[in-house]
């Protein structure tokens, strides 16, 4: 695809906010102040941002919530889950439709040690692979024309911290696992896998898994040389 002059919508937790560029009532990271710690001015200084940039596309909507999880869990913020209706269906602006839809989640599913396969009796929203299925067909009902990228989070580290090892198994299953459930994912529902995943530079993050200016450049550079585009 030629992605010049073409629309470009985000679905995204904490990594991808920004203020003033997510929904009303959207839990915000990104907000004044963080965004000075890590050297954000605007749009241009985020990984979303820069790839558009580069494509010469055009953001339309960014469906980026901090906290959120693409999976069902107990006691998380009602409404902020990636694989519901009320969320998927506002990524395009009434009749405008995004030709492109980056989707970087599964950070917080990792986090929180979601399951990654629905098994014994566990309801699909419950499980990421099952959730992820769900969120993929919500997009394909409302942009059924859109090309989907389905981008496998990348490794971080902490800029204040020399010494800090990227916890993979942070919420009890390895990251990689995510990574390759959204990759089986991304093939059986005819999406783009983005695999991340196997940046070969680490994303400098203020705190280990939010990125910085420089941090959000390389995350760019990895999503599009995984893309094949770089």
């Amino acid at each position: 695809m030629d992605y010049k002059g073409k629309y470009f919508s985000v679905v995204g937790d904490s990594i991808s906010t920004l203020y003033g560029y997510i929904p009303d009532g959207y839990a915000l990271c990104y907000e004044p102040a963080i965004m000075e710690t890590a050297g954000i001015q605007g749009p241009d200084d985020t990984w979303w941002g820069q790839i558009i940039k580069r494509l010469g596309g055009r953001l339309l909507k960014n469906n980026s919530w901090s906290g959120s999880t693409v999976s069902f869990h107990d006691g998380f913020t009602p409404g902020s889950f990636a694989h519901l209706e009320s969320r998927m269906s506002l990524l395009g602006d009434g009749e405008l439709k995004p030709d492109v839809v980056m989707i970087y989640m599964g950070v917080n599913d990792w986090a929180s040690g979601t399951p990654i396969d629905s098994k014994d009796g566990l309801e699909e929203r419950r499980s990421f692979t099952g959730s992820y299925r769900i969120m993929l067909d919500l997009i394909k009902k409302y942009n059924p024309d859109a090309e989907i990228w389905c981008i496998s989070p990348a490794v971080s580290t902490n800029r204040s911290d020399p010494l800090f090892q990227f916890p993979y198994y942070l919420g009890g299953i390895h990251l990689r696992e995510y990574a390759e459930a959204i990759g089986r994912v991304a093939a059986e529902k005819g999406c783009v896998f983005v695999d991340a995943n196997r940046n070969e530079k680490p994303v400098t993050a203020i705190d280990g898994i939010h990125p910085d200016k420089a941090g959000m450049m390389t995350l760019a550079d990895e999503i599009l040389k995984a893309r094949g585009i770089l």
